[in-house]
Order: C-alpha cells, then sequence, then structure tokens
C-alpha cells in the first residue's frame, strides 16, 4: 500500500511504508505499520468487519501511553469501573477506543474500531494480546518518526 504525500517542491511524492506486525489475534487481526509522512496505520478486521485508522505519530504515542497507564492500574476486587481512550484522524473521523472494563476486580480488554461513519466493530482481546498490539504500536511510532526523518534529510 503507497500513501501519497506532498513533499517539499510541492509535486506529490510516495511516503515509505513499512509493516510493523501482522497479528492474528483469537477474534480478528490486527495490522500496524509505520510511514515516512510521520503517520501510523492501525488496521483490523474481524468478521463484524474491517477498518484502518490513520493517526498521527503523537497521536499513536498518546494512544500507546494511555493504554499503558490504564492496564498498569491497581483495581480493588470489589470495583466494577470501566476505563477509555480513543485515538481518532480528524481528516476522515475514523479512530480506535480502547476500554478495560473491571468487575469485582478482573478485567476484560476490548479495542472498538470506527470506519468514520456511524459504523464500527469491537475486537475483544487478552491481556497477552493487548501486550503484542501495545508494543507493536510504540514500534511503529519510533519507525515513523525514523523514516520521517529519513525522509526530510
Amino acid at each position: 500500500m503507497l500513501v501519497g504525500a506532498v513533499g517539499p517542491t510541492g509535486r506529490a511524492q510516495a511516503a515509505a511504508h513499512r509493516t510493523v506486525a501482522t497479528l492474528a489475534l483469537r477474534h480478528g487481526v490486527v495490522g500496524i505499520d509505520a510511514l515516512s509522512n510521520g503517520h501510523v496505520l492501525i488496521g483490523a478486521s474481524t468478521d463484524s468487519g474491517n477498518a484502518t485508522v490513520n493517526l498521527s505519530v503523537g497521536a499513536a504515542q498518546d494512544l500507546a501511553d494511555s493504554i499503558a497507564r490504564i492496564t498498569a492500574r491497581r483495581v480493588g476486587s470489589r470495583t466494577t469501573r470501566v476505563y477509555r481512550t480513543v485515538a481518532a484522524d480528524p481528516a476522515t473521523g475514523a479512530g480506535v477506543e480502547f476500554a478495560r472494563h473491571v468487575t469485582k476486580g478482573a478485567s476484560a480488554y476490548r479495542l472498538f474500531f470506527a470506519n468514520g461513519g456511524n459504523t464500527g466493530f469491537p475486537l475483544d482481546v487478552s491481556a497477552r494480546e493487548l501486550a503484542l498490539v501495545l508494543r507493536a504500536v510504540r514500534r511503529a511510532t519510533h519507525l515513523a518518526r525514523t523514516l520521517t526523518a529519513a525522509d526530510s534529510a
């Protein structure tokens, strides 16, 4: 997949594109790519649908940091609560939401992908799968920054 970017000369040029991870999870597939135009693509596919979210490196980093804070949070054995964080592409309205549902000390994790319209679908993930997704997003943000610096040099 190539994504067009406008360079300093005003001409369209292809952004370098690197696949960071394609994760076959229990309930679907998540793909994470880094682009040299300073963006990270997070895509998901399940029986319920397909979506791709184009996030700036800063938004992807904020999402990863928020997920890490939410999952590290201790909860009591009598607590019932939901923690959420969202990242969206302002140009298309597509986004990804992470939610941690805590019920009496047990946690369930869910990613929700929105296509930018009124459609979207959930993707339940285990703690181990979430750790894989989080690690891939962090690697993609680092790689996108590296590719962007190489493109601008």
